[in-house]
């Protein structure tokens, strides 16, 4: 939005045609993109300002007028955003209704200048040359959206020959009237923006509790259908079960971790790094035996670290799935961790680490975002780039951090960094 330049030889508006200047007044006042404008602005019946206020009183201070103010336009009416200088029941009503100069700037890209409103009968005739004295204007329009949705105005109660320095005045008070009302129209889009994404993830947060409450019922009969199997199993069978009671164990943790409120969803406790690691290798066995890739624990260090082991299972278990994904069948696939120190802070690495497609300087930088996916990940389209995202903001609500290290054709190693108990 901008105030715009008023015509540098204008004085007086043309007598000619008055009744064509009050029509063309009055199809731009109740013009639906205009009023679509106004109202998009959110400043129709808001309170008064200190920002706004301070560009009226300047310019009435400067100039020595009657009156400055800022008008908003709608249907109906004129409604003062600001004002400085107006009588008292005016400035308490702040708006007006009927016809005011402020209407022949709607139509207009360029300041309309009055000198005396008596030497045009056009000019004579509108309401407030009596209502409110006034003998010369200048009224500069301000846009929003590309429509004009009032102006910033200046009146005198005295005929007034405007100096070339007090319209560039006017102008410049105007522009910044028009920046005024550029961030109060982008902290109402942000407002909007704002309680539209709230609402958004409380519906997602509502499906998901939905689904994860559901999902209790069929993981209950996993779990019982299997304990019966393994009660009545020997031999081979029985390790097959057990993976499978394992796995039904930690999608009921993950599923009592998403029903929980977010103040208490994550539950800390020691754990010691050599049990993690193992159950979520136990876990992803089965997936490495069908890809035909060997899955390999080791070393580990003797370490214990508090974290939700639930959680930690679910980054180990995403980082495993995506180096299975994009190794070649008969590669290997390793979980390997160490102790080390960082900034005085001692922690525990593990590490997953491929001989994959790998990626280049480009695609690390970004793998970690929600929802972006490689050239690699694209050509098999079966996901949705959101695992990488997940392990980054399960690690560090854990309190740690994770690094990659890949080149194209040469694996990828995935750090993680936690703290140790």
């Amino acid at each position: 939005m901008q105030a715009l330049q008023h015509r540098s030889t204008e004085q007086a508006e043309p007598v000619s045609a008055p009744l064509q200047a009050q029509s063309r007044a009055a199809q731009a006042q109740s013009s639906l993109h205009r009023l679509r404008a106004v109202r998009a602005s959110g400043l129709l019946d808001s309170p008064a300002e200190p920002g706004f206020d301070s560009l009226t009183a300047t310019a009435a201070r400067l100039l020595g007028a009657a009156a400055c103010f800022i008008s908003i336009v709608d249907e109906q009416r004129d409604f003062y955003k600001s004002q400085s200088g107006f009588p008292g029941p005016l400035a308490d009503a702040r708006q007006v209704g009927g016809l005011t100069f402020c209407h022949f700037t709607l139509d207009r890209d360029e300041a309309l200048t009055i000198a005396d409103t008596h030497a045009d009968p056009q000019w004579q005739a509108v309401p407030t040359v009596q209502s409110m004295g006034v003998r010369a204007y200048v009224g500069v329009p301000l846009k929003l959206e590309g429509q004009n949705i009032g102006s910033f105005c200046v009146i005198d109660t005295v005929p007034r020959a405007w100096t070339a320095d007090e319209l560039e005045t006017i102008r410049q008070l105007a522009v910044s009237a028009a920046r005024e009302l550029d961030l109060r129209a982008a902290l109402v889009a942000a407002q909007q923006a704002a309680a539209m994404a709230r609402a958004q993830a409380l519906s997602r947060e509502r499906v998901l509790a939905v689904v994860a409450h559901d999902l209790r019922t069929p993981l209950q009969v996993l779990q019982l259908s299997a304990t019966r199997l393994q009660r009545g199993s020997e031999g081979p069978n029985e390790a097959i079960i057990q993976r499978m009671l394992s796995a039904v164990g930690i999608m009921a943790t993950m599923v009592d971790g998403l029903l929980k409120p977010d103040d208490s969803a994550s539950t800390v406790q020691a754990v010691a790094v050599a049990s993690l690691a193992a159950d979520a290798v136990h876990m992803m066995a089965p997936i490495a035996e069908k890809c035909r890739t060997a899955l390999v624990v080791g070393p580990l260090p003797e370490a214990v670290v508090r974290v939700d082991y639930g959680q930690l299972v679910r980054v180990l278990g995403n980082l495993i799935g995506n180096s299975l994904k994009y190794s070649p069948a008969g590669s290997t696939v390793r979980l390997t961790g160490a102790c080390s120190c960082t900034d005085a802070q001692p922690t525990v690495e593990l590490t997953v680490t491929d001989n994959g497609v790998g990626m280049g300087p480009e695609e690390i930088a970004r793998a970690f975002e929600p929802g972006w996916q490689s050239e690699a990940a694209k050509a098999r389209n079966d996901g949705l780039g959101l695992g990488l995202g997940i392990v980054k903001s399960l690690v560090e609500s854990n309190g740690g951090q994770v690094r990659m290290e890949s080149s194209p054709g040469q694996g990828t190693a995935v750090t993680i960094a936690l703290p140790r108990a």
